[in-house]
């Protein structure tokens, strides 16, 4: 799944008891990803969002649709044959369909922790682009919680698999020892890619320490900065042979993302690998961010991210405040919710610490990254936005 050629980390799973799947109507609701054995139940905040009135992707939808009420405890059902990732370990998802030539319909892939997949951010990331109306960029992604049976099956396919990668190796011993442990695995499921990707390492200097950073010639990235002139909607942009899309929108498309990397504090989004672009049914192209598990929301905040671009869209900033507001003060509430501890949980950040951490950490972080976006229009005025 994700490419990391240059730090890579191991995410040490706590052995912290599940989280009941509350209601999921406009109330504070805990955890989508279901007890061991059971299934997905929901989608707290998608479904508040489309009670809203707000309209999702059609990816989000049909992930939703094809993920409700799926158990990967049935083995009568869905069956494990694969893994995937080059760093990570993963396992591919197949639900058993006689009608298909193939004999199956993918469900996208499980991901339990590795040392460049954390699937809480890969969750959180996927949602916070849902909350800021964006999600048409993101990789559909969902809490998942293997198993006994989903569990066997994935420390057979690890323990048959040719594993000569160091990181993967790493990988390999630390979920086959969270296995052993005999509880759930905590991870996420996540969508198949889209067939028409294709990285887009132009956008990248993959050589820039410490692991990679934004190629400040592309034109993408020239657009972010606020000294630049503003990108023209209308106008054509070609992001490699193939893939066109409109100026604005892509701009657009990838401050966002770099929002959203900035908040999870994503270090590996310029490795190599790691920029993704896709086309539409018109043919259109988009940025499309496929792997987001490369990022730590850790003790220690870093600026990296933000000293980047300068250029931001106004409603995504806004619905990043409206968040900072609720953490902030509860009881003003946010889409239905009054405890922020419930609120990150079911944003997907709900298996390496306590969500009173999560809270915490994802305050500051919010707070950094708007008191970034409030200096930057002190000196820029209305160029630090899209027009």
């Amino acid at each position: 799944m994700i490419t990391s050629k240059g730090i890579g980390r191991c995410a040490k799973a706590h052995a912290a008891a599940l989280v009941t799947a509350l209601s999921i109507a406009l109330v504070s609701a805990f955890a989508a990803s279901a007890a061991p054995g059971s299934e997905i139940q929901g989608y707290p905040i998608l479904e508040a969002l489309q009670a809203k009135g707000q309209t999702l992707a059609p990816d989000t939808t049909d992930w939703m649709k094809k993920w409700k009420g799926m158990n990967l405890d049935d083995s009568a059902s869905y069956q494990f044959k694969e893994l995937s990732g080059s760093t990570s370990i993963n396992m591919k998802i197949e639900k058993i369909d006689t009608s298909d030539p193939k004999g199956y319909k993918s469900r996208g892939s499980f991901i339990p922790h590795n040392s460049a997949a954390n699937p809480d951010v890969e969750i959180g990331a996927f949602q916070l682009s849902a909350l800021m109306g964006f999600d048409s960029v993101y990789r559909t992604a969902a809490p998942y919680v293997l198993g006994p049976v989903g569990s066997k099956a994935l420390k057979s396919l690890i323990e048959s698999a040719h594993i000569s990668n160091r990181q993967r190796l790493e990988n390999k011993a630390n979920i086959l020892r969270a296995i052993q442990t005999g509880m759930p695995l905590k991870g996420c499921v996540k969508a198949k890619k889209d067939d028409t990707n294709a990285t887009l390492d132009e956008i990248a200097n993959t050589h820039a320490a410490p692991n990679g950073a934004p190629n400040a010639n592309h034109p993408i990235i020239r657009l972010l900065q606020a000294s630049a002139p503003q990108p023209v909607r209308g106008r054509n942009v070609t992001l490699k042979s193939g893939y066109v899309g409109d100026e604005l929108e892509l701009a657009r498309e990838y401050s966002v993302i770099m929002l959203i990397d900035a908040v999870t504090q994503q270090w590996d989004r310029y490795s190599g690998g790691n920029v993704v672009i896709r086309k539409d049914d018109q043919g259109q192209a988009h940025f499309y961010a496929t792997d987001n598990g490369g990022a730590d929301i850790s003790s220690n905040w870093s600026a990296r991210n933000l000293n980047w671009f300068s250029r931001f869209d106004r409603s995504a900033v806004q619905k990043l405040a409206d968040i900072k507001r609720f953490l902030d003060a509860p009881a003003t509430g946010y889409l239905g919710y009054t405890d922020p501890k419930a609120f990150v949980v079911d944003l997907g950040f709900y298996s390496l610490m306590g969500p009173d951490i999560y809270v915490q950490r994802l305050t500051r972080n919010l707070g950094f990254v708007l008191d970034y976006v409030k200096a930057t229009e002190a000196r820029f005025g209305s160029a630090a936005y899209f027009q």
